[in-house]
């Protein structure tokens, strides 16, 4: 009757059951450290949260996340141009058709892995929203401040408004602006229409 190989008995190849065992566990160690191992581009960052704990930032360069116990999300920290059309009438009653382009990116990976991602348009509306409120409070003559090359008058209140998904507006540029011809004509002339004026009733004397 042939009996089988005990442990510590050599096995073929000059193998025993200690060797073997510490060999699969060497083999096993390395497939997990490979699985493990991310690389995080310069553009990203890794947003990792171990059994659901708060979130960490992680990148740029190698990184090890934990299959199964770790939970992670790539962020890219950069969003393509965002285009914005709109028109707008000035204090003094001038039309003005502009187009402005927006540049965001992401100033807090954490808060924007765990909220829903906003779509472009609402962006867009927000961006436009502020746009126009900024034309509406000033005359035409007074606009040089959305010239390209100067500080951006919006930033700290379009920064505000999209905070809250850990996003940022790092540009903002008005690189086309029209004016219809009549529009353009009444207020050369002098007769365009300004704000309309609010009534005040005399109180008593």
């Amino acid at each position: 009757m042939t009996r089988g190989p005990h442990r510590g008995e050599p096995l073929p190849g000059f193998l025993t059951w200690t060797s073997l065992a510490l060999l699969a566990c060497l083999v096993l160690v390395t497939v997990l450290v490979i699985a493990s191992q991310r690389v995080v581009p310069e553009g990203e960052r890794l947003v990792v949260s171990r059994l659901g704990g708060p979130p960490a930032v992680r990148g740029p360069g190698r990184t090890l996340v934990v299959p199964g116990i770790d939970r992670w999300v790539r962020v890219p920290l950069r969003w393509g141009p965002l285009d914005v059309w709109l028109e707008a009438p000035t204090r003094d009653g001038v039309l003005l058709r502009l187009k402005a382009v927006a540049l965001i990116s992401v100033s807090d990976p954490a808060r924007h892995a765990l909220r829903p991602v906003p779509e472009a348009a609402a962006i867009s509306v927000i961006v436009e929203g502020h746009l126009r409120r900024h034309v509406a409070a000033r005359h035409l003559n007074e606009l040089g401040d959305l010239l390209p090359g100067r500080p951006n008058p919006l930033a700290a209140g379009l920064d505000a408004a999209v905070a809250e998904w850990g996003l940022k507006i790092t540009a903002l540029e008005v690189v086309r602006a029209d004016v219809p011809l009549p529009g353009l004509h009444r207020w050369l002339t002098g007769d365009a229409p300004g704000p309309p004026e609010v009534s005040r009733s005399a109180g008593p004397r």
